[in-house]
């Protein structure tokens, strides 16, 4: 039977949108059904949130799934006001919710089913200080042990939140930002320990948190979650994925048309394959044509994918990676980057080389480097190759070539 799929559109999908992964969601469900908490490691744009909503709408039948994100949160009080707010589909947990919340009166009044959702954040975040939230946050997580079902807690971009707390609005690690962490952090593992079982936690983001905790050294508060590694597609998913598309929107590849597009990516990340479908479909119905050639594909990757009609999906893994260097490394890693998409690989000769233009107070060359290819590393820019580094993504080399290239000197050429 031909397969069809509908272009996905939105920051996730489930259902029949939802492509392949079998193999991670079985894993996923066994670690949940093991009572394991889980830290779901991808680089952005691999599907993180759509698996943890597909797997949520496969078990919701046995579990209490709460998803909550904490792309806003500044601090943890916000986190404990999320997941608090996060409870309110759930006539039982809700009311014991509002318990928790007594001091604030319109929780008491049937006013408060009438509140959007961001009034309600408003009005729990005015009934909770800084010296209380890991008290109420305390009592949240009791109730949500003592459910009829057991809760999976989907904590997404918890990393943003970290980061957030750790560095401030001016990327300084302070032994007090530290111990703010610390605290935020070591209650979610006392709660992973305690409620063992009854409680599921799952960790994620569009950036790595293992890399920011290791930076204020508190990679042990991750102990207790299980890592659960999302890699992209590989060449035969893509390809079906492709084929699906194509048969939906009534198209057809060129032979070695689908080959072509993987090629062109470099590394299958699901949504870049989404883009560039959308792109060659969308040019077709333009020219009113229904076949697609590898020359087609050529053209349209070059003026759309790289073009400046493509910048803001990948700009945004730029300003990702501003926010977690911040103002200081940021340059740094901007030149480390393109001296890769320019030349085609990062040697630690001409790495080192670069680190030494941008001199780190405190910090010898060798020290910042690491720390910033780890997060290359772990985020998905760059992977090692033998003694060097390349971009995992032919697109992000593309594009990064494409936009920061102009002008450019390579290491080898100021040498000389």
């Amino acid at each position: 039977m031909e397969k069809k799929l509908k272009s996905a559109h939105g920051n996730w999908v489930v259902g029949d949108q939802f492509w392949d992964r079998e193999p991670e969601i079985t894993r996923f469900t066994e670690l949940l059904d093991e009572g394991a908490h889980i830290l779901l490691v991808a680089p952005r744009r691999i599907g993180k949130t759509s698996l943890m909503r597909e797997v949520e709408r496969r078990i919701n039948n046995r579990y209490i799934c709460l998803q909550v994100d904490l792309q806003k949160s500044q601090v943890a009080a916000d986190a404990v006001v999320e997941l608090s707010v996060a409870t309110r589909p759930y006539r039982r947990l809700w009311e014991k919710t509002s318990d928790i919340f007594r001091n604030i009166r319109c929780l008491v009044t049937d006013t408060v089913e009438s509140l959007k959702i961001d009034d309600l954040t408003l009005t729990l975040r005015s009934g909770l200080t800084a010296g209380d939230w890991r008290a109420k946050g305390d009592a949240l997580l009791d109730n949500l042990a003592d459910s009829d079902r057991p809760v999976v807690l989907f904590l997404d971009e918890i990393a943003i939140l970290v980061n957030r707390m750790l560095k401030g609005s001016d990327y300084k690690i302070t032994p007090e930002r530290i111990q703010e962490v610390d605290a935020f952090m070591s209650w979610l593992r006392e709660n992973s320990i305690r409620h063992k079982g009854k409680l599921r936690i799952v960790l994620t983001g569009s950036i790595g948190i293992e890399p920011i905790l290791r930076q204020a050294g508190l990679s042990a508060t991750l102990n207790t979650f299980s890592p659960l590694n999302l890699p992209p597609w590989d060449s035969e998913t893509a390809l079906g994925c492709l084929e699906a598309l194509a048969n939906q929107y009534g198209i057809r590849f060129q032979d070695g048309v689908g080959e072509k597009i993987v090629e062109k990516l470099g590394c299958c990340i699901p949504h870049h394959v989404q883009i560039f479908f959308d792109k060659i479909y969308s040019g077709c119905k333009f020219q009113k044509q229904t076949e697609v050639t590898a020359d087609f594909v050529e053209e349209v990757y070059q003026r759309e994918m790289l073009g400046v009609r493509g910048h803001a999906e990948l700009s945004h893994l730029e300003e990702r990676l501003k926010m977690v260097l911040g103002a200081e490394l940021y340059p740094l890693a901007l030149e480390l980057l393109t001296e890769t998409a320019v030349v085609g690989r990062l040697t630690a000769d001409t790495a080192i080389y670069l680190c030494r233009q941008y001199p780190i107070e405190n910090q010898t060359p060798e020290a910042v480097l690491r720390q910033i290819l780890e997060i290359f590393e772990h985020d998905g820019y760059l992977q090692k190759v033998g003694k060097e580094f390349r971009f995992v993504s032919h697109l992000l080399r593309d594009w990064w070539k494409a936009h920061f290239s102009f002008s450019y000197i390579p290491v080898s050429v100021r040498r000389d």
